[in-house]
């Protein structure tokens, strides 16, 4: 019976995907087979991952809380979706005890769970100093893995850019996953308005706020200058990234796939909220504190590095 391995990651954002990938790339190397990933259906890592070769099958699972009984019936589903998989290793990246209980019930024979405390479902808070990049690297070297790969890039073999334009082209994120660490849009208008008359912008925000549109002047909105993406899958998200040679925008998803592209970023936040976490990626991107920076400060920085 082959051995199979089996990764579950619980988080909900793209970022958080690209932090997996030493993890994941390190156990395609050290068993020299490709692993199975069962993975929270909110973090789209069937789009994320389209590109790689390290696993054989993704699986996308609910990782929603609910009510009591609603949660105990996940428990007996959840490890039925690993059972049916029949791993021989499990390597689960959350301490959140829907999935920490199911996981440790279920037939694998070796469990490997990661930012667990003395008594397994507690949780590890030794490393809380570390942002959620810097303990899934640590839990993953931890592991002691005979073949690692500490690289957080992405596989670009199979990317295309367009070079149709001459234009420089810049992608500009200009909303976050959970909306703490936005940049007010007016700040984007204003850097917008000096870029996308001599360059192609795309931009970018989630599907579901399309009233974002109303913020931005008819000029800006009929310019062929200016390509909105909401409407854009993440694979297709990652390609547009791909054929960009500037990334700017708030601390969050698209500023993960730019950095594991190697592409110049420009990345903003609010340090109430989040962290220059993007950074373990790619030592290289500028970061913009907005609580040390006024905005024509931060716009004008950009604009002079461009």
């Amino acid at each position: 019976m082959k051995k199979k391995i089996l990764v579950i990651i619980g988080a909900r954002g793209i970022g958080d995907l690209i932090y997996h990938l030493p993890l994941l790339k390190s156990l395609y190397k050290t068993f020299g087979k490709k692993i199975y990933i069962l993975s929270n259906k909110v973090n789209q890592a069937k789009e994320v991952f389209k590109n790689e070769i390290f696993y054989k099958k993704i699986i996308e699972f609910d990782n929603h809380r609910y009510g009591f009984l609603k949660t105990i019936n996940n428990f007996f589903d959840f490890k039925k979706k690993i059972n049916d998989l029949n791993p021989k290793y499990v390597f689960l990246t959350s301490n959140t005890k829907r999935l920490i209980i199911p996981t440790l019930l279920c037939n694998a024979k070796k469990k490997y769970i990661f930012g667990t405390g003395n008594f397994i479902i507690n949780k590890d808070k030794s490393l809380n100093h570390l942002t959620l990049s810097e303990r899934i690297l640590k839990y993953t070297l931890n592991l002691k893995l005979t073949k690692r790969d500490n690289s957080f890039l992405l596989n670009r073999q199979n990317l295309k850019i367009n070079n149709k334009s001459k234009k420089k082209k810049i992608f500009i994120v200009i909303d976050s996953h959970h909306d703490q660490n936005n940049w007010p849009i007016i700040n984007f208008i204003k850097l917008i308005k000096k870029l996308f008359k001599k360059n192609k912008i795309y931009i970018n925000f989630s599907p579901n706020k399309k009233y974002f549109l109303k913020y931005f002047p008819l000029e800006m909105k009929k310019s062929k200058n200016i390509e909105f993406t909401y409407k854009r899958k993440i694979s297709e998200i990652i390609n547009i990234i791909y054929s960009c040679n500037i990334v700017i925008g708030n601390e969050t998803g698209p500023i993960c796939l730019g950095s594991a592209l190697k592409k110049k970023i420009h990345a903003i936040y609010t340090p109430l909220h989040t962290l220059p976490e993007s950074k373990i990626i790619n030592k290289k991107n500028k970061y913009y504190n907005t609580y040390r920076l006024k905005p024509d400060n931060i716009i004008q920085k950009i604009l002079s590095s461009i």
